[in-house]
C-alpha cells in the first residue's frame, strides 16, 4: 500500500467511525432516558378522542399529511389530562373512541406517551444499528491501514 492509500484509509475509517461513535452513543442515551422513563412510568388506559391532521410540504413541494391521536386519560391523581402523540401516521393508527396503552410519569401526566415499542424504542435501535453498521464499516480500513504491507 501507497503512502496515499494510507492515508485515505485512515482518513475514511476515522471519518465514518467517529461518526458512528457519536450515533452509537447518542442511541445509548436515547435508550438509558426511554429505560429510566418506561421503568418509573405507570400503564393505564387513555381514549383517542380525536385525530388531529398535520400537512407538511418537503423542499420537492409534495405534500405529505399525518394523523396524530388526541388522547384523554385519568392519572391516579383523578384530574383527566388530554394530550397529542407526538407521533402521527397516515393512514390513522388508531380511530376515535379507541382505548390504547399509555405510559406517563405521575409527576408530570401531560407528558404522556402511547405505549409502544415504536414510540419507545425505534429511536434508539435505529440510531444504536447505523451508528454499528458506521462504526463497522470505518473501523475496517482504519485496521487494515495499520497492518503491515505485503
Amino acid at each position: 500500500m501507497n503512502k496515499e492509500d494510507v492515508i485515505f484509509l485512515r482518513l475514511f475509517g476515522s471519518i465514518f467511525a467517529g461518526v458512528g461513535s457519536i450515533f452509537a452513543i447518542s442511541g445509548i442515551f436515547i435508550a438509558l432516558n426511554t429505560h429510566s422513563f418506561v421503568a418509573k412510568g405507570i400503564s393505564t388506559q387513555g381514549t383517542v378522542i380525536d385525530l388531529v391532521r398535520h400537512t407538511s410540504r418537503d423542499s420537492n413541494g409534495r405534500r405529505s399529511t399525518a394523523y396524530y391521536p388526541v388522547v384523554k386519560f385519568t392519572p391516579n391523581s383523578g384530574d383527566p389530562v388530554t394530550f397529542e402523540a407526538n407521533s402521527g401516521s397516515n393512514p390513522p393508527a388508531h380511530q376515535r373512541g379507541q382505548q390504547i396503552d399509555i405510559l406517563y410519569n405521575p409527576q408530570e401526566p401531560e407528558a404522556a406517551t402511547i405505549n409502544s415499542w415504536f414510540n419507545f424504542w425505534f429511536l434508539p435501535t435505529m440510531f444504536i444499528g447505523m451508528g454499528s453498521l458506521f462504526v463497522v464499516i470505518g473501523g475496517i480500513p482504519l485496521v487494515k491501514s495499520f497492518l503491515p504491507s505485503r
